[in-house]
């Protein structure tokens, strides 16, 4: 027969009050968890989270929606998020959208018909209608990554992090610079695409033309591809700035396929293992990964204990312009095609 408080109760001598008070994250003695502790491994009791959920109303779970798993940065998130709520007394359930949607759609269904808490999602586009179940049934969401109108947000100030680039890149000389960026389909994007081109306008007086800023698909292909598109152009960039980590991989492969005297400099996106690997040193912007997902997961708590202003709450965090080797992003001669 599984053990209960009341068999702590017994090794213990601790009222059921205090036990109860310890299974249920409340502040206890240090000496008095030690012995709750103590006895709990000699009784080899386990906590019915199945009880606990019934009685209060809660299942002890949260979901989490990613727009793509197999992603550096979505990976890092819901492994942060995952050890904060854990320590909160919180299980996880992960789901991956894939980048489709009405998958994300059905998987905001199947977490809110699972009763889950609350929600952690980095959704796939700038679409509010896939929250309607949570909404409906009262389940506090907390959107990473993205500004979701009507939704407790954390993201970075993507405009002020590739204007940093741009910035560092005109410092040196540079005028004509390219942006590898994704559609204008999602928040980031068409923040970091808007942030270019006030930045290039602010140091040259004209806007990009429309070619060196034209969208492409964010992949490690499309990064690949976009640099070798640009490096066509009858006037290429002496720079490129890129958005996105898979689209800055893409285009150190291209680049590395240029002759030394005709590659532009680049300036890349988030991702520090990637400048451990590479030499010379490339610059980077780097978004502060880690914070995004403990912020996003403090406020879900704050949110679950009924705490925190009645309106939704953005939390923007700032990125670093980390400079790598002066060859990285020095103004050289135009490149020829």
């Amino acid at each position: 027969m599984p053990a209960t408080y009341k068999d702590i109760r017994r090794l213990t001598g601790l009222s059921l009050a205090t036990i109860s008070k310890y299974y249920n994250g409340g502040n206890v003695l240090g000496p008095n968890r030690e012995l709750i502790e103590k006895a709990a491994a000699q009784l080899d009791y386990q906590v019915n989270n199945v009880a606990r959920g019934l009685r209060s109303r809660r299942s002890m779970t949260v979901g989490v929606i990613l727009d793509e798993l197999a992603s550096t940065f979505n990976t890092t998130i819901v492994s942060r998020i995952e050890e904060r709520l854990r320590e909160a007394g919180y299980g996880t359930i992960i789901c991956d959208s894939r980048q489709d949607a009405a998958s994300q759609t059905d998987v905001m269904r199947f977490l809110v018909g699972k009763m889950v808490d609350g929600i952690v999602v980095v959704p796939v586009d700038d679409d509010d209608t896939f929250l309607a179940p949570a909404r409906a049934r009262g389940v506090p969401v907390v959107a990473v990554d993205r500004l979701v109108r009507g939704t407790d947000s954390v993201v970075i100030d993507n405009r002020t992090a590739i204007a940093s680039a741009v910035s560092l890149l005109g410092t040196v000389g540079h005028r004509t610079i390219g942006l590898l960026a994704g559609p204008d389909t999602t928040y980031t994007m068409r923040e970091r695409r808007a942030g270019f081109r006030d930045a290039v306008q602010r140091r040259t007086g004209v806007a990009p033309r429309s070619e060196l800023t034209a969208p492409e698909h964010i992949s490690i292909e499309g990064g690949y591809a976009g640099l070798r598109r640009l490096m066509r152009l009858s006037a290429p960039p002496t720079a490129v700035v890129c958005a996105n980590y898979d689209l800055t991989l893409g285009a150190t492969v291209a680049l590395n396929e240029l002759e030394p005297g005709s590659r532009p400099a680049l300036v890349g996106f988030d991702n520090l293992e990637l400048a451990r690997l590479i030499r010379p040193r490339p610059t980077l912007v780097t978004q502060p990964v880690e914070d995004l997902a403990m912020e996003a997961a403090e406020l879900l708590l704050q949110r679950l204990a009924g705490e925190g202003p009645d309106a939704p709450v953005t939390v923007m965090l700032d990125t670093t312009l980390l400079v790598g080797h002066e060859s990285t992003y020095e103004l050289r001669s135009t490149p020829s095609t």
